[in-house]
């Protein structure tokens, strides 16, 4: 007789009844179990004698949040009661990496929910989706039959010793690290569940893994929606610019208040305990509110938190992720509080009443959109544009404000990690965002300095010629020792020019221009005021926020050479090879580029 398979999958009975609607006191203290931290949450859970009536009735993707945050091994007692729709979604968030089921992460999770307890795995298997379990196992195992032509595959796959339970199919592992487990649940299928095991096996002999798992990752999308998690495009929403109006400051809101309390037997009240670490302007408007206020924006902020962590494509999985994507949001939205408020957080609190946690993060994004677009300007129609290795120029510091905000939804620079990578945080306050801005203005009437101040060729590195200098390449010069040679040679010459230093001109300067170590205050203020004079009319408009930035920047640039002359003895010829910041002449180089 032939093996065809099954289409429609038998049910799987269990001796279980559904979760039954919670009544007003449970739903009561459900909701104050979980306004509290994870952890809290769950040693309070372990305590309550109704543990089996108040955990079903937990929405699913709180279940898993909460079980991430304290870790799924340790959280026996949400299991153990779990309802079936809670864990397929725990299993959704936990094994996938993008379209793809990650197999040893999925694994992961359903051997914590086997230590639960065989009824646990069961009712998962009850509440998934056919294509989903069948994914599963198909990257399990390989399924034949004797009256089936073996699949080509079979040739093809590294496959374990094969086993059968009835005589009839042959289960080849196809993850030795697995196997345990596919052989105890197929076991318990065959033994327990001979209907759903005859299916599961039937449909193995026939199945395409491709179709299957762009079925199952499609069933997964949906229901990942009815969480709150849609599409990456359709979230992607959440980022679109604000109309012009929406970005005008106010000062005085008409506020309304929520709407009442839902009625018993809908959706509980919910929302994260605390808001995002840094949250700074946001908190304080928060704190304005009263409790019932608070707790429908926290909710709020939440929401607005999925649709950032699917727009961004981050693991849902990953509480780091869920944390991250929940400070940008609520950064974001204190951005655009701080700045439609003028800084008044009693306008702040009213503007949470009358605006949806989306509109203020669009509004804040729309902030943050001015950056990549400066940046973009720059490079197609500045200096950056003009001049070839332009940005190997840049100081470090303005390079990586530069690279942070180029990007379509900037963040700001926020340090170097432990292997020395950047790392890169959401812009909390408008104070963040000046400082961009300014260092934004600075590179560009930096280029205007260099370029049209000094008068160096816009082509100049590639046509001046390093044979004989210090550094010895472009690639290991910057705006700053360019700045610093040619301030040298104003103070020892009377020319602001850049023309390379010798050892000579730099024992000339430290007589001249250092006292005590330092660079002496009238010198480097008198420097700074003439490589601003330098600057092309109306190229930085005198009083601006561009001009103190560049001001403050030379000032910077100026410090360094104390830091590195002040040690010479004014007396002796420096050797030019221990000294930095400055373009030099070697000391057995020729002369190129000397005056």
């Amino acid at each position: 007789m032939a093996v065809a398979p099954t289409p429609r999958r038998p049910p799987l009975r269990l001796d279980d009844s559904p979760a039954a609607a919670l009544e007003p006191a449970r739903r009561a203290r459900l909701e104050a179990i979980l306004s509290r931290s994870p952890r809290e949450r769950l040693d309070a859970l372990v305590e309550q004698p109704d543990a089996a009536l108040l955990v079903p009735a937990i929405p699913p993707d709180t279940f898993a949040s909460t079980l991430l945050e304290v870790g799924l091994a340790d959280g026996d007692v949400l299991l153990v009661h779990a309802a079936d729709e809670q864990l397929v979604h725990l299993h959704d968030v936990t094994s996938w990496a993008g379209d793809e089921l990650d197999l040893d992460r999925s694994l992961e999770t359903l051997e914590v929910l086997r230590a639960a307890g065989d009824r646990v795995v069961l009712r998962w298997l009850r509440g998934a989706d056919d294509a989903s379990v069948q994914i599963l196992f198909s990257r399990l195992a390989v399924v034949t039959a004797d009256d089936v032509p073996r699949p080509g595959k079979l040739d093809e796959l590294e496959l374990g010793p094969p086993f059968s339970l009835d005589g009839l199919f042959t289960i080849w592992p196809r993850a030795p690290r697995h196997e345990g487990f596919l052989r105890w649940v197929l076991t318990l299928l065959f033994e327990e569940h001979q209907e759903l095991y005859l299916w599961l096996c039937q449909t193995l002999v026939w199945v395409l893994e491709s179709e299957v798992e762009h079925e199952a990752y499609g069933m997964r999308e949906r229901r990942l929606i009815e969480h709150g998690f849609p599409p990456p495009a359709q979230a992607a929403e959440v980022f679109l610019p604000v109309e012009p109006e929406r970005l005008v400051p106010v000062t005085v809101v008409e506020t309304r208040r929520p709407a009442d309390p839902a009625p018993d037997g809908e959706a509980l009240i919910l929302a994260p305990p605390e808001l995002p670490a840094n949250a700074g302007f946001l908190a304080r408007c928060a704190d304005r509110l009263d409790a019932r206020e608070r707790l429908a924006f926290r909710d709020a902020l939440e929401r607005l938190s999925k649709l950032v962590l699917s727009a961004e494509r981050l693991d849902p999985g990953r509480p780091e992720h869920r944390e991250l994507a929940l400070r940008r949001a609520g950064r974001t939205v204190a951005l655009a509080l701080e700045h439609l408020s003028r800084g008044d957080a009693a306008v702040g609190a009213a503007l949470l009443l009358v605006r949806t946690a989306v509109e203020l993060f669009r509004t804040g994004q729309t902030l943050l959109a001015e950056l990549p677009r400066r940046v973009a300007a720059l490079r197609r129609e500045g200096w950056l544009a003009c001049v070839p290795d332009a940005l190997g120029l840049l100081d470090p510091g303005l390079r990586r404000e530069l690279e942070a905000c180029r990007h379509p939804r900037p963040q700001r620079f926020a340090g170097l990690d432990e292997e020395g990578r950047p790392r890169y945080e959401p812009y909390a306050s408008l104070a963040e965002l000046d400082a961009s801005r300014r260092a934004l203005d600075t590179i560009d009437a930096l280029g205007r300095l260099l370029v049209d101040g000094l008068g160096l060729p816009e082509r100049f590195t590639r046509e001046l010629d390093l044979a004989g200098l210090l550094p010895s390449s472009w690639a290991e010069i910057t705006a700053g020792d360019i700045l610093r040679t040619a301030v040298v040679q104003g103070v020892v010459r009377g020319s602001l020019r850049f023309a390379p230093v010798s050892g000579r001109d730099l024992a000339e300067f430290v007589r001249r221009a250092i006292a005590d170590g330092r660079l002496r205050a009238s010198v480097r203020d008198e420097a700074v005021d003439a490589l601003l004079a330098r600057l092309p009319a109306g190229a930085v408009d005198a009083g601006s926020a561009a001009r103190a930035g560049l001001e403050a920047y030379l000032e910077g640039v100026l410090d360094r050479l104390g830091d590195e002359l002040g040690a010479f003895d004014p007396r002796a010829e420096p050797d030019v090879r221990f000294v930095g910041g400055l373009v030099r002449l070697a000391s057995d180089g020729g002369r190129a580029g000397a005056p």
